[in-house]
Parts: C-alpha cells; structure tokens; sequence
C-alpha cells in the first residue's frame, strides 16, 4: 500500500498541515456530514537521541476546524479505510497501531504512524519518475527538457490553498478551511493564482476598453508629444502580457514553496 502518497491526496483535497494529517483519526471523519475534524496533530521529535512521537492539541484555536469533502476525499477516505482494515486483519498480533495510535488514518504498512519523512521520501520517488519519464519523452519529441523540482509536503497544502483562490473562494472561507491564525496569511502568503489567471484578468481589461462593435463613430485619439498616447500598448499587443509574467517569475524566484510555516 502506497501509505504517503494517500497521506499526500489526503493534503491535496483538505489543504491540512502534515503533522493534522498524521495526527487525523476516524473518529474525527464523518461520512455522513461529508467533512473531517481537526483535532489533534501528530509531532516527532528526538529526545537524547530516542525518537519520541506524540499526539498534540492544536497550536491556535483557529487550527481546530471542520474541513467539507472536496472532490475525492470521501473515496480517498474510503479506500484508505479499506485496505487498512484488510492489513489489521492479515497481521494480527503484529500490527503496531495501539493505544493512542490506534485510530489513526494514515500509517504504514506495518501499522506504524506516518511521519514527515515518510511522505518526503515517497514524494521525492514520484518526482523521480516525472523527471525520467519527461528524459525519455524530450528525446523522441527533440525539444527542450523540462525537470520537475523538488517539493515537499507543505507545497501541497500551499497548491490547495491556490486552487481555493482560483475558485474564487472567499478570502475568510479559505482562512477558516486553512486554520491560519492570522488573516494576513491567507492573503499575503497564499494568494499565488496560475499564469492562466493572470491572462484571464488581462483578457478582461481589454475587453472593457474595447469599443462597442457597431457605435458608428470613431473614439478621438489622444495625442502626447506628437503621436498617439495608446501606441505602446496598441503597436505591442503583448506588452501587458509579458508585464504580468515578469512579476509572475519574480514571485516564483524570491518566495520559496514549501518553507512557509503556517
């Protein structure tokens, strides 16, 4: 059972935290309500060099939340379910998860919690078949190679909170779903939309200085200098185009994926 890259799916569809997703139980998920509870999360940490796994509450208030069923959560849900029940039953005595570890909903194979180092490990294997499988097809294609680079877990909670925005969720929704703290997270942290918004929010502001089809008469043109004031946008169809992507590549550049605490 690929146990991480369910826990991956799993921050996918709820936008959660690794350690919530570690630290989620089925007690905390309702089928019938179709959400899940944030109750708990799950921390590592080594004590004089013994590993020391421990179940805690929450950091703020805002991070105990209820999380609705977005896309394919509820089949996540389900098949991890499933298939965890089908190894308790085929090992027995030998299955790890007890006491308070009993009910989680994400472990290993073995019944042993799932950690921060076991979904990187099984993110970084997924990455290194994208980028062999992209080597392969920029040779039969003859074109430009394009690697996949490496992410981690929180670059998928990150990735759910761009799509909520690319949804037009409302900013305080995406704040109460995302259990930020701080509404200034959401917005100045999490706002990151795709090139194709930008072009579609460009597309609009041509649009609207567009004249009507069929007014029948002619907007002056406003001259400055000498020549018309509308030449370097009109003359440079791209220009507001290649202005967006430009800001697009810089916040790329200087804002890391991935190391953002919240």
């Amino acid at each position: 059972m690929k146990k991480t890259i369910l826990q991956g799916e799993g921050i996918s569809m709820t936008g959660m935290r690794i350690g919530e997703v570690g630290g989620l139980m089925w007690k905390d998920i309702d089928f019938n309500e179709k959400c899940l509870h944030v109750n708990c999360s799950l921390s590592c940490q080594y004590e004089y060099g013994k590993k020391m796994l421990r179940l805690l509450a929450p950091r703020t208030h805002n991070s105990y939340r209820k999380i609705p069923f977005f896309g394919e959560a509820e089949k996540i849900f389900l098949q991890q379910k499933e298939k965890t029940d089908q190894l308790k039953k085929a090992l027995g005595d030998r299955w790890r998860a007890t006491g308070e570890y009993e009910d989680l909903v994400f472990v290993t194979t073995m019944g042993s919690p799932v950690l921060r180092y076991h979904a990187e490990k099984e993110i970084e294997k997924v990455v290194k078949e994208i980028n062999e499988q992209e080597a392969f097809e920029s040779v039969q294609e003859q074109r430009e190679l394009h690697w996949f680079e490496d992410m981690y877990p929180h670059a998928i909670r990150h990735t759910f909170c761009s799509r909520c925005f690319e949804a037009d969720m409302q900013p305080k929704v995406v704040q109460s779903i995302m259990g930020h703290q701080h509404y200034s997270t959401t917005i100045d942290i999490y706002t990151y939309v795709s090139e194709t918004k930008y072009q579609e929010e460009i597309g609009k502001f041509g649009r609207a200085v567009e004249p009507e089809e069929g007014s029948g008469r002619e907007e002056p043109e406003e001259r400055v200098h000498g020549r018309r004031h509308s030449d370097d946008i009109e003359d440079n169809p791209s220009f507001l185009s290649l202005f967006y992507r430009k800001i697009w590549l810089i916040r790329g550049r200087y804002v890391k994926i991935g190391t953002v605490g919240e």
